[in-house]
């Protein structure tokens, strides 16, 4: 008990460092920062983390199934075609750069193509968890990646819609002008009353999928089962309440713990000399992201920041606040990163564990 407490008191304060200094995903990454650091120090986790596990699976699979709602599937409905284009984009993506790891390295296929996939850092360490790949490994690829595409994307959106905008007298940012004028500003949401009966409802609902997706044995079963069950209450029932955001916080650090303590000295060294191969790789596959944008650009007429940034390779709410602040549409964007994850998460899983079993 008393490991446990040492190992949540450390993550928390990660979380809280990284929060204060504003860094992305504070929870996952400031957790994982200062747990690895203890764990490197020679305090590892004295404490069952398949516990810890199973909690994470559970509150990740609620949380993007519920941003399947039937609000979501409506608007989905104007965008099937750029949803299949970025979906299948992606996949391709994943499994050229994961092709590209297994060449240029010496790491197992199945935690050379679980790192390279364009999936959550939480997803896919609960997949790199469920397939018995290397966690630690995973767990730097994806960190590396979502920090690359973080930084990157921001900056080829600011210059390449001030190119277009210098060359071809392209509106800066089209999104807002091409709205007609009578409509709404923002999207309503629906208020939820504050009642513990739609909780237990939404957590009884959570835990039944999430135990028949173990039961079943399917790829990520928690994960992916919770995630269909609560999504198909939000189809059938109407939109469920929010989860609350301070449990999803508990989650994420959960994983960081999770993550950090599968790294230890020998999986850094044997990270060194890979280090110029990832980050070509990586720079590869943000490319790839960036003409898919473009693509999606001359399908849509849509601006360069909403299509940029719907096929960025970072997280779904990373990539939805910023595009609100480089003025893209932050509810397409919302949309089609969540078809992203979610085929990523049905897709993957199953594909790997024919390939790899």
């Amino acid at each position: 008990m008393t490991g446990f407490i040492i190992a949540l008191l450390t993550a928390s304060a990660g979380y809280w460092v990284f929060l204060l200094l504003r860094f992305p995903v504070p929870a996952i990454l400031g957790s994982l920062f200062f747990s690895a650091a203890l764990n490197l120090a020679g305090y590892p986790p004295r404490f069952p983390l398949q516990y810890l596990s199973w909690f994470s699976n559970v509150v990740i699979g609620t949380y993007v199934g519920q941003r399947v709602t039937r609000s979501s599937v409506r608007i989905l409905r104007e965008l099937p075609v750029p949803a299949i284009i970025i979906s299948a984009g992606m996949v391709a993506i994943s499994l050229a750069g994961g092709g590209l790891l297994v060449i240029m390295s010496d790491l197992p296929p199945a935690t050379a193509f679980i790192g390279s996939t364009t999936g959550g850092i939480a997803e896919m360490t609960l997949l790199a968890i469920a397939l018995e790949a290397d966690v630690a490994s995973v767990s730097i690829l994806q960190i590396f990646r979502l920090l690359a595409a973080i930084m990157a994307t921001p900056f080829f959106c600011r210059k390449w819609t001030a190119w277009r905008s210098d060359r071809y007298g392209e509106a800066a940012l089209p999104c807002k002008a091409e709205a007609a004028p009578s409509e709404p500003k923002t999207v309503p949401t629906q208020k939820f009353c504050v009642n513990p009966g739609n909780y237990i409802f939404l957590a009884a609902a959570a835990l039944a999928g999430a135990f028949t997706g173990y039961a079943l044995r399917l790829p990520v079963g928690i994960l992916t089962g919770a995630m269909a069950a609560v999504a198909a209450l939000n189809l059938t029932r109407g939109e469920q309440p929010p989860m609350p955001m301070k449990l999803r916080t508990v989650a994420q650090v959960g994983i960081g713990i999770i993550m950090a303590a599968n790294i230890t000295p020998d999986t850094l060294s044997t990270f060194l000399p890979l280090a110029l191969p990832i980050a070509g790789i990586t720079a590869a596959m943000l490319s790839a992201s960036f003409l898919l944008g473009c693509l999606l650009h001359k399908m849509t007429g849509w601006n360069y920041p909403t299509c940029l940034l719907s096929t960025s390779l970072g997280g779904l709410s990373q990539m939805a606040i910023i595009s609100e602040e480089m003025g893209g549409d932050p509810l397409k964007v919302s949309i089609l990163q969540t078809v992203r994850l979610i085929t990523i998460l049905v897709v993957f899983p199953l594909l790997l564990t024919v390939l790899f079993s």
